[in-house]
């Protein structure tokens, strides 16, 4: 396990702040993550609200595939890990596994793009001998996706793929929407067919609202290409200069159980050449399309409403955060009631009155903060803590005093890959076909084994360096 700081407790509760719940005084939590994957926003955002509001003592270790894993687990009373070690995708180190394995302390999984090689899960769920699960799964299909007979004992709560960071909640300071020129604002991204239908209506919100907008002469800024993505503050400035953004629910009712997916629609490819996206779907993917099942909220309908931004969504549940006429104008999924939509994102009394009501119901109230996310874990964890059965605990058990663990206090932040670093200073159509296919590729590169990855990264750091050079 790579070592990042030495972690030290001497009996003071690392994690969390002062004044926050403290469910756990005295306990200690080892949290593994992938260090590799914190320059994502999101992901540092998750793993950190565990550092700032946690009532266990927490530590952080990276979790590294290629490399040995030397940390006592026996200083611990639970161990964490998170989405970003994806173990479907078999991102462990067989050093890892056996130490988890062998660990009779909690042991608990927040999993999420659980679509993808669900059946690998059910694996590492049972191999490990994890009694807790954090799913993005909706509780109704939870026993759908994983079905008490193949994970007898393990327990799932269901909670959301985000939360509202800190950085979001501006105090409902901003500007009135119906004074913002722009009338409609989206960024879209068109995902592989493999997604199903929930895929295709990232792009078809968006095309169908620009050529109502576009044939009438309304103002919008409508986009669903790579080239077109906007990222980094710029992306919240743009929100902040719409009156409204579109929006779909997000996630993924198709179910690769076993990872066969992509071969198979690569197989179809080569036989049928003439079929397009829509014609593959129609072949072999919607027949593994479980509707309603897996229909999540996006993270951008929380940045959405705390920029004073009014969302006008494709119709849908949308985990119950928001409701349609309070907290969004409903868009029908084949346009029917696209006048009333206009008509209504015309009223600025009502645009208005509808951002600022969805403010204070969903950023304001607190309801779906990290702290409350965080409060909310610690309950069920020190509820599985209490169940477990008691166990010999050696007679110093403070990570840090007698003893240097190649842990943190708190996560690291880390900088892109070596690969996305490439990108950067590249002409946007560049970047963007080098992005699409780092995205189609990870998974294979997952797949290859342990030693010929560490053969390959030498000449794929030296391609960086090349593409880097002046």
């Amino acid at each position: 396990m790579r070592g990042e700081t030495s972690a030290r407790a001497d009996g003071v509760r690392e994690g969390g702040e002062a004044g926050s719940p403290q469910p756990g005084r005295g306990c200690n939590v080892l949290f593994l993550y992938g260090a590799i994957t914190t320059y994502t926003n999101t992901i540092y955002e998750y793993i950190d609200a565990f550092h700032r509001y946690s009532g266990f003592r927490t530590f952080f270790g990276n979790l590294d595939p290629d490399t040995d894993f030397d940390v006592d687990l026996s200083l611990f009373d639970a161990v964490a890990i998170h989405y970003s070690v994806r173990l479907p995708f078999d991102q462990i180190s067989e050093s890892a596994a056996e130490a988890l394995s062998r660990y009779q302390g909690l042991k608990y999984l927040f999993i999420q793009d659980e679509y993808d090689h669900t059946r690998r899960a059910w694996y590492w769920i049972r191999r490990l001998g994890i009694q807790l699960v954090f799913t993005v799964v909706p509780e109704a299909g939870v026993a759908t996706v994983y079905p008490p007979q193949e994970l007898p004992g393990v327990r799932f709560v269901s909670v959301l793929t985000g939360y509202v960071s800190e950085h979001m909640d501006t105090g409902g300071n901003f500007a009135p929407p119906s004074t913002r020129r722009l009338v409609v604002g989206y960024r879209g991204r068109p995902l592989p067919v493999r997604y199903g239908q929930l895929g295709f209506d990232k792009v078809e919100v968006g095309r169908m609202v620009r050529a109502y907008c576009q044939a009438r002469g309304i103002p919008c800024d409508i986009g669903w290409t790579e080239e077109q993505r906007i990222y980094g503050p710029a992306w919240y400035d743009f929100m902040a200069s719409c009156r409204s953004m579109l929006g779909c629910e997000s996630g993924s009712n198709v179910f690769d159980w076993d990872g066969k997916l992509e071969h198979e629609l690569a197989q179809l490819r080569s036989q049928a050449a003439h079929l397009d996206e829509r014609g593959a779907y129609e072949q072999l993917v919607r027949p593994l399309e479980i509707p309603g099942l897996m229909n999540q909220v996006s993270p951008r309908v929380f940045e959405a409403i705390a920029a004073g931004t009014v969302l006008v969504l494709f119709e849908g549940n949308y985990s119950g955060v928001v409701e349609p006429g309070r907290h969004y104008i409903p868009l029908a999924k084949d346009g029917s009631n696209l006048d009333e939509v206009f008509a209504k994102l015309a009223d600025d009394a009502f645009v208005d009155a509808m951002a600022r009501r969805a403010y204070d119901d969903v950023i304001a109230s607190g309801r779906f903060g990290y702290r409350q996310f965080v409060a909310r874990v610690d309950s069920e964890v020190q509820a599985s803590l209490r169940a477990l059965p008691a166990r010999a605990q050696p007679a110093e058990r403070s990570p840090g005093r007698g003893a240097t663990l190649p842990l943190s206090t708190a996560p690291l932040r880390s900088q892109p890959p070596m690969i996305y670093q490439a990108f950067m200073g590249l002409p946007p159509s560049w970047g963007a076909a080098l992005r699409g296919a780092h995205r189609r590729a990870y998974p294979v590169w997952c797949a290859l084994p342990r030693p010929l990855r560490r053969v390959l990264k030498s000449p794929l750091r030296l391609a960086v360096k090349w593409l880097k050079r002046p």
